[in-house]
């Protein structure tokens, strides 16, 4: 849960912070706007390329290691000097969110088996917590002492998530790896197909609505 959250705040984050970050790199706030679709359109890419390249890897590991990537995006941020630098951050975060959701979100059934549905849950929780509480307090952070505050601490905490994960998940061995034949039968689906369309029609109006806010 509190890894989800790291990456649901990080990525929305720019949508309270988009004016300073335009004036510190002096752009249009239409052109920070990128800050927001790049994560996006990364993580469209990576959540199969990463499910299929990593269908091997211990789940634990994953987690961890794309925990560490997020800390770096955020530390990365927080001290660009450039716009394109700010840009590669948020490529690292979407990285994070194409790998994380893929291989996260389903595994309440293994690390909580007898109470999965309670589990599931509390994981997915950290979408609405990150959204109404993770982005106003960034945006607090961001008014008080700067944007580039915001992503430090958003670093920081994702660091804690990694000793968390380090210290308290067991150890996850994939059990069904993933190939390219196997998302293709999903994509071929007749009803997988209409939800991967409703999906994407959401996601698409939640963050535009967000950002015209």
């Amino acid at each position: 849960m509190m890894g989800i959250f790291s990456i649901v705040t990080t990525e929305i984050l720019p949508i309270g912070l988009l004016t300073p970050i335009a004036s510190a790199f002096h752009i249009p706030a239409g052109v920070a706007g990128w800050t927001m679709t790049m994560p996006g359109i990364v993580a469209a890419v990576a959540a199969p390329a990463v499910t299929v390249a990593t269908g091997r890897l211990d789940r634990r590991v994953m987690l961890c290691v794309l925990m560490i990537l997020l800390a770096v995006a955020d530390f990365l941020a927080a001290t660009a000097a450039a716009y394109w630098t700010m840009l590669l951050a948020r490529t690292l975060v979407g990285l994070t969110i194409g790998g994380f959701w893929s291989i996260g979100a389903g595994l309440s059934n293994r690390l909580v088996p007898a109470r999965k549905g309670l589990a599931t849950a509390v994981i997915f929780a950290a979408v609405p917590l990150g959204s109404v509480l993770g982005v106003p307090a960034g945006t607090l952070i961001g008014e008080l002492a700067g944007w580039r505050a915001a992503f430090l601490v958003m670093g920081i905490l994702t660091v804690g998530v990694v000793v968390a994960l380090i210290i308290l998940l067991p150890p996850l061995p994939a059990v069904h790896a993933t190939d390219l034949a196997s998302l293709w039968n999903v994509l071929r689906s007749r009803k997988a197909r209409p939800a991967l369309v409703v999906t994407f029609l959401l996601v698409l109006a939640r963050i535009s609505a967000r950002t015209h806010m």
